[in-house]
């Protein structure tokens, strides 16, 4: 009987428990209309394409072609720019130029590099018998209880199990 009012139990306890049903959702990807787009391919082997959807992105685009870079192939100059409405709402901008220098975007949102070049400190040209000002490394020292200064090393003492460092 004990074993009857258990399950009976267990049985009105999932029968009054909520009743929890999830659907899951369901993400079907937003597709945009293009807008505009076109596209021209010159005999000379330039072109010029640009497009624009409805969700404000924009692209253009224009190259001509150059013997190529250190190769047998052919090679594009290629000037372009590109924008769009981030999640911000701020309209992002990029105007890019691509040849034998690399890719080089331009927009306000980018880092600027940090300069390649430093300037070369200047040589003197004086040919005078000046000492002149050497670095020398610090002497060694035989003490081994002292570091030189700006050095923290630790030294090592033996214990029951292991080495434990010992700081001065």
């Amino acid at each position: 009987m004990s074993s009857g009012f258990v399950l009976a139990a267990v049985l009105a306890v999932a029968a009054a428990a909520p009743s929890r049903s999830y659907a899951a959702p369901t993400y079907a990807p937003k597709v945009y209309q293009i807008l505009k787009q076109e596209a021209e391919l010159r005999d000379d082997q330039s072109y010029e394409s640009h497009f624009e959807t409805e969700n404000g992105i924009y692209a253009s685009e224009s190259g001509r072609p150059v013997e190529g870079y250190g190769d047998d192939e052919e090679s594009y100059d290629v000037n372009g720019q590109f924008s769009y409405t981030g999640d911000d709402g701020v309209v992002y901008k990029v105007v890019y130029v691509a040849n034998g220098n690399g890719f080089q975007p331009q927009g306000a949102h980018l880092p600027t590099p940090v300069p390649t070049e430093y300037p070369t400190p200047e040589a003197s040209d004086d040919d005078d018998d000046e000492e002149e000002e050497r670095y020398e490394a610090p002497e060694e020292e035989d003490d081994d209880d002292e570091s030189p200064a700006g050095y923290y090393q630790p030294q090592y003492e033996r214990v029951i199990v292991g080495y434990r460092p010992r700081y001065q």
